[in-house]
């Protein structure tokens, strides 16, 4: 006799707007289709989630690209094989900064700025200048782990503009859902974050939003489907199946009309807990940049879709253990087996998905970037030794 009760699969995820899949798939019966049945599992930190899939209270999860990666190669908490066979989603980090220093960035600019986002981390330079000449406190900033895209994202801003960040600002970890607190309350100057916690921000007046992830590096890797390898080495069919629902929700969470029923789905207190409509903005790609003004259409600033973007490519690893060597987080000689996360064999396994070119790899992560800077995953060394600060400076 056959069973009709599907295996049961626990998937971690943080409070965030790309947590989407997930909960698409579980909402929308997107897993029980695949012949499974996800419990996603709300966890208030990256620390936190890292801790789960370790120690085995999680099968996978929404995870940060850059933990799932330390995770693999053993550089944050206990060494644990990981496999990643999709990408979740792109785009839906901005830089934030709050008010009142974007008010005094602009009052030192003459009251305007008119350079690009990529650029604006000119604006706050005569600040942290200024802050060291007269023996203050440097700015603080938080970031929502150190091993995550958002870190690599806030210090390459800063190094654009001349601000090393280990030298002339403070860093600091926040979860993401303390990151809207932690400036209220004056104890952070700006953060690098998902949506919803930027739009919330400039919607009580607090900050504004200064540079997006669509400006610096549209096309790296962010939250991808993160797997324990011991369990799918076990559990090929249910992990296949994990991915075949996750992909279809996010074909249908990349409709612009599901959003406003996405939008819905997420703000419910068992996920976000956020209004809904700070949540559809996000989604619209619509954010409001600062308090009082009109929102703005910015290209990729999330998405569940686009070409290339979903196929776990070995070069997203790559581009990622670049940014861990920039900035002195992992040693030389890695990449054989950082490369190893990313393995298409389980969407490969799902033919709707693995012909469909959205989950073909037509991109690569360093395409487009905002510093010019060529990426090239067969010689990472020479990529993170390029920069002036965090490459050359640190190498030396």
């Amino acid at each position: 006799m056959v069973s009709l009760v599907k295996p049961m699969v626990r998937a971690g995820f943080v409070a965030l707007t790309d947590c989407a899949p997930l909960v698409v798939a579980r909402e929308l019966g997107f897993d029980e289709r695949a012949g499974v049945q996800i419990e996603p599992v709300r966890l208030p930190s990256w620390s936190a989630m890292r801790d789960h899939i370790a120690f085995e209270k999680l099968e996978c999860a929404h995870m940060l690209g850059g933990l799932s990666l330390a995770m693999h190669l053993g550089l944050s908490g206990v060494k644990t094989e990981m496999v990643v066979p999709l990408l979740m989603g792109r785009g839906g980090n901005s830089i934030t900064i709050s008010k009142s220093v974007h008010e005094k960035a602009l009052e030192a600019k003459g009251g305007s700025y008119i350079g690009n986002r990529a650029n604006s981390a000119s604006l706050i330079a005569p600040i942290v200048e200024g802050r060291k000449e007269k023996g203050l406190p440097p700015l603080r900033f938080a970031t929502v782990h150190a091993f995550s895209s958002h870190n690599y994202e806030l210090r390459a801003w800063l190094a654009h503009g001349g601000i090393d960040p280990d030298k002339d600002v403070q860093l600091t970890v926040v979860p993401p859902p303390a990151m809207v607190g932690a400036m209220m309350k004056g104890e952070i100057d700006g953060y690098c974050v998902g949506e919803p916690w930027s739009q919330l921000a400039v919607e009580a007046g607090i900050g504004c939003i200064v540079a997006t992830k669509a400006d610096l590096f549209p096309q790296s890797p962010e939250k991808v489907l993160a797997f324990r390898r011991a369990w799918v080495s076990g559990h090929g069919d249910e992990a296949a199946a994990v991915v075949d629902a996750v992909a279809g929700a996010m074909t249908w969470a990349s409709v612009p009309g599901n959003h406003e029923d996405l939008a819905y789905m997420l703000s419910r207190s068992e996920y976000l807990g956020v209004d809904q409509d700070v949540i559809l903005h996000g989604l619209m790609c619509m954010p409001r940049l600062t308090p009082g003004q009109d929102r703005m259409p910015i290209r990729h600033y999330m998405s569940f879709d686009g070409p290339g973007f979903a196929y776990p490519q070995q070069s997203s690893a790559l581009w990622l253990l670049a940014q861990m060597r920039r900035w002195g987080q992992a040693p030389a000689g890695l990449e054989e087996y950082a490369g190893k996360l990313c393995d298409p064999s389980l969407i490969e396994k799902n033919v709707r998905y693995s012909v469909e070119s959205k989950f073909r790899k037509d991109v690569g992560p360093g395409d487009n970037a905002f510093d010019g800077i060529n990426f090239d995953g067969e010689n990472i060394e020479d990529y993170w030794r390029s920069f002036p600060i965090g490459g050359a400076l640190k190498a030396s």
